[in-house]
């Protein structure tokens, strides 16, 4: 009833989706990727090239069961902002230095001879002494390799290969099982770099998490250029300083009124771009002063935990709602009014 009060048309990852279900509300909801037969091989990122990575995808599809046929989902995630992501290495070479043996180890001592031929050939492109053999078997750091910038560029280039084989494994599994909602993609926690997003291409919607002032329009047209796919805003706040919790939020401003300013320029302009789908706000509610599980206590919420709507960011989301179908048809220019933002936590 309140979502229809402020006039959200969407439920948006991490609510119960089981509760907008009952409702006719439509939603979205996350899937979980926690493979039993499939090992990691650098942080959350699966041996891809194994000969189980097809049966883990199937069962994770089966999640989707529930809301067969339903009308009010929009779509599923893939997973959240992976961990991998995360890492100042690739996953290929997170892999050579944290998993001794693997298929997507033996996979990639198959492409590099396709580049190099042999053991000297790799040598020489890299500038390293090293092996196809140690490429295939071993944990590296143990006899002190340092990887060059040639080596980057190629384990880069085969981390895009792993990227791509896990999503189109995941994304063609769910698609199988429910050909009628949309694959929302991974919500990466930010604009993804080069050679990961050449590996998410198997998506119907790309999606991130963007707490930035706006949305990063140049750098998601790009994003649309190169996926021939639109983007949506999978999370983003402003928090305020002036009332409630000490927590402010990742996005903030210093009055709840300027909150409104910043919630209605951020959704405006990205309603403004064609490419851009959706902005789902974190969070309905505040989050608890003793803070979540991982200690966040922001000050994030259309309500606080009282149940007592913060008024000036009510009645700009209002607004907001009832203008944007207008903005996005071009017929509405965006509000663009700025707020003074603070640095982001």
């Amino acid at each position: 009833a309140l979502l229809k009060e402020f006039g959200f048309n969407t439920v948006g990852n991490w609510a119960d989706w089981r509760m907008a279900q009952q409702a006719g509300f439509p939603y979205v909801r996350p899937l979980e990727f926690t493979p039993t037969r499939t090992a990691m091989i650098y942080r959350d990122f699966p041996d891809v090239f194994g000969p189980a990575l097809e049966a883990d995808a199937a069962a994770y599809a089966a999640q989707l069961q529930p809301t067969l046929g339903d009308p009010a989902l929009v779509g599923y995630f893939l997973m959240n902002e992976p961990n991998w992501g995360f890492a100042l290495d690739t996953p290929a070479e997170g892999m050579l230095f944290n998993t001794a043996q693997a298929r997507t180890r033996d996979e990639l001592g198959v492409w590099l001879p396709g580049r190099y031929g042999d053991d000297a050939g790799l040598c020489r492109a890299w500038g390293m002494r090293t092996s196809l053999a140690a490429v295939r078997r071993g944990r590296w750091g143990s006899g002190g390799e340092e990887i060059t910038a040639a080596a980057r560029a190629d384990l880069a280039a085969f981390s895009t290969r792993m990227v791509e084989q896990l999503f189109s494994t995941l994304s063609r599994a769910c698609k199988a099982y429910d050909p009628q909602h949309l694959n929302l993609g991974a919500r990466y926690y930010t604009v993804p770099p080069e050679w990961a997003l050449a590996g998410m291409k198997s998506f119907d919607i790309f999606s991130i998490n963007c707490y930035r002032q706006q949305v990063p329009a140049a750098e998601l047209a790009k994003i649309g250029a190169a996926t021939g796919r639109p983007t949506l805003i999978g999370e983003w706040h402003f928090g305020a300083l002036d009332v409630g919790l000490a927590g402010s939020g990742i996005g903030y401003v210093a009055t709840q009124a300027e909150r409104g300013q910043a919630y209605r320029r951020y959704l405006e302009t990205a309603a403004a771009l064609p490419w851009c789908v959706g902005v789902h706000w974190f969070v309905l509610y505040d989050q608890s002063a003793l803070g979540r599980f991982d200690g966040e206590n922001y000050n994030i919420g259309f309500l606080d935990v009282a149940h007592r709507p913060y008024a000036e960011l009510a009645a700009a989301g209002r607004q907001a709602h009832a203008r944007m179908y207008a903005v996005a048809a071009g017929r509405e220019k965006p509000y663009d009014e700025a707020p003074v933002y603070f640095p982001p936590l």
